[in-house]
């Protein structure tokens, strides 16, 4: 009989951080083991600096035997890095929740692993078969690969405060003159994806979108599990949508998604997780698309089915009905997406990329109120009251009453309202109409009405009384 466990670090620790402020939730539920069970005991332990470097090495070598002496030293140096820097990022996140410095530095150790350095390589390989058949005529192709590998990994998984410094620290290690920088690298294969992709109608190209479209991609195609974690409307569930719809197989509308070497056709099994989600239900879902998946693989169909579990955070820890997640996330039988508002625990996200989504940014919260209003350019005055909306809804959220109540799918549907009913969002009492269907629900709606009117119309006295 063989057992593993997980060391015991003392108290058990448990991080809670709202998902707009931390990537990092640490939950160990590990009890000291009995007396008798100790003499049996071997700690594996982890690889130290200097082990870890030369297993990326080797991993290096192994992969590319073309590659020169001083490219495989550059790049094993910078995967080696980002895996120090995580566990500096991991320490301040923890020291910010008031962990004391000895359990965050035990804790922080652990924030990444070989399975980070495993996804790296799994990610360059099919960077490596991306790039030779569409980007070919671009010099430097083992860097570009191993940087967009990082951001998937690494890069995701951060907070936009430690995205920068994560950014800066990247592009200013051991680069040549001339070399293409992380940025560079990051944002090219973001923009080609979702220019590549076909979208809906009044859907808007924001970084969120683009970032959940690339990272669901990538993870799908490499049976890599993906867990997406960010607030309701944050593009999560339409990514996964937009990325279905469009990996087809040969029946994909797009050119680049027929080549089924790259990009395999999906086949979609959804549950929906509850409070009372139980491991036999994910044990089922989990089941019918492997036998799905066996299936296609007898007659060589170029289909890979994924598992996509919505609202992952809401079973109750204490059940542990998302325990038997370890097993599939481990083998990677099927591919695995799920979404949640809520960070899932160390033992899970250890097991997958993070994708961590915090609060809309001031660019991208534009940029949807105006793909929302209308699909074809506004007038100057139009784009004005747009800005406004935005204004607005950023000065809503400010009240903790309102914060609780309303959220950006709030906004979007207040903003589709003028293009669904073909409404001039100059007009006073459209605005009303859309901020009645939108932001009701509360005995403050004139308070509501305060924030927004004077900023989009004069007539501030006449909409507060109609309400």
């Amino acid at each position: 009989m063989i057992a593993a466990c997980n060391p015991h670090r003392g108290d058990s620790l448990t991080v809670r951080g709202e998902t707009t402020e931390s990537w990092l939730k640490g939950t160990y539920y590990v009890h000291k083991l009995h007396p008798t069970l100790r003499f049996l005991m071997w700690e594996y332990g982890s690889l130290n600096k200097h082990q870890e470097l030369e297993y990326v090495h080797a991993k290096m070598v192994m992969l590319n035997k073309d590659m020169s002496d001083s490219d495989v030293h550059s790049l094993t140096e910078l995967i080696v890095q980002s895996q120090e820097k995580m566990r500096e990022y991991a320490f301040k996140q923890l020291r910010n929740f008031k962990v004391t410095d000895r359990l965050a530095n035990v804790c922080a150790k652990s924030s990444v692993s070989q399975r980070d350095i495993q996804r790296v390589f799994s990610f360059y390989q099919w960077l490596m078969k991306l790039y030779a058949k569409f980007y070919s005529h671009v010099e430097d192709l083992h860097r570009r690969a191993v940087l967009v590998a990082l951001g998937i990994v690494y890069f995701m998984r951060l907070t936009p405060t430690f995205r920068t410094d994560y950014m800066n620290f990247i592009d200013n290690f051991n680069r040549m003159e001339g070399e293409i920088t992380f940025s560079q690298a990051y944002h090219d294969i973001l923009e080609w994806f979702i220019s590549k992709v076909e979208l809906p109608p009044g859907i808007a190209k924001t970084n969120a979108l683009e970032e959940n479209v690339f990272a669901i991609i990538a993870c799908t195609v490499t049976h890599t599990p993906l867990i997406i974690v960010g607030p309701p409307g944050s593009s999560k569930t339409l990514a996964f949508n937009i990325v279905t719809a469009n990996l087809k197989g040969k029946e994909s509308k797009v050119i680049i998604f027929k080549e089924t070497d790259i990009f395999p056709s999906l086949d979609s099994h959804f549950y929906q997780c509850s409070r009372r989600t139980t491991s036999n239900e994910v044990e089922k879902v989990f089941m019918r698309a492997i036998n799905r998946q066996r299936s296609l693989a007898k007659v060589l169909l170029p289909i890979y089915c994924v598992v996509f579990m919505d609202e992952a955070g809401l079973p109750e820890d204490k059940l542990e009905s998302l325990k038997v997640l370890h097993y599939h996330l481990d083998k990677q039988e099927v591919s695995f997406v799920a979404i949640s508002n809520d960070i899932l625990d160390a033992s899970k996200t250890n097991r997958a990329v993070s994708l961590f989504r915090p609060k809309t940014t001031d660019a991208d919260l534009l940029v949807l109120a105006k793909s929302c209003v209308s699909s074809v350019g506004q007038t100057e005055l139009e784009t004005e009251r747009i800005d406004a909306f935005c204004e607005s809804y950023k000065l809503i959220l400010q009240d903790p009453e309102f914060y609780r109540m309303f959220g950006l799918r709030d906004f979007i549907h207040f903003a589709t309202y003028f293009r669904r009913k073909n409404a001039n969002l100059l007009d006073p009492q459209n605005v009303i109409q859309s901020l009645e269907r939108n932001f009701n629900g509360t005995k403050r709606s004139s308070d509501i009405c305060r924030i927004f009117l004077p900023r989009v119309s004069l007539c501030l006295y006449v909409c507060i009384s109609y309400m």
